[in-house]
């Protein structure tokens, strides 16, 4: 995303006045600053740079089909794709029928998360 926003300061913008909105829970920041840390970060905070070291590892990604926050064609299956591209890859993804924050899912997102545990680890 850092990448995406040095290219277009709009799209910097966009997710300034997004966030601005969605922080009631995080004490101490502010959107401005969420998005300076994000563009001072640049490819650090890229987790397809990920891939290679969790190459045999268990991994559990779940995203929500319905999610304006982080839409999953952005955020999560850039990732599907790039840890299912590593030989002896472990990955086990979802996409659940939901928004971002799971709210009408959590039921279904609890049995995933025992299930991938049960699988990987009983």
């Amino acid at each position: 995303m850092a990448a995406a926003c040095r290219a277009d300061p709009a799209l910097a913008t966009t997710y300034v006045e997004a966030w601005r909105d969605e922080l009631l829970p995080l004490a101490g920041t502010s959107a401005e600053d969420l998005v300076a840390e994000m563009l001072a970060a640049g490819d650090a905070y890229r987790l397809t740079g990920l891939a290679d070291r969790l190459a045999g590892r268990p991994v559990l990604l779940v995203g929500a089909g319905l999610d304006t926050v982080a839409p999953p064609e952005v955020h999560h299956l850039p990732l599907v794709e790039a840890y299912a591209a590593q030989p002896g890859s472990l990955l086990e993804h979802h996409v659940l029928d939901t928004d971002h924050a799971l709210a009408d899912q959590r039921v279904a997102l609890a049995r995933t998360l025992i299930g991938f545990l049960d699988r990987r680890l009983g």
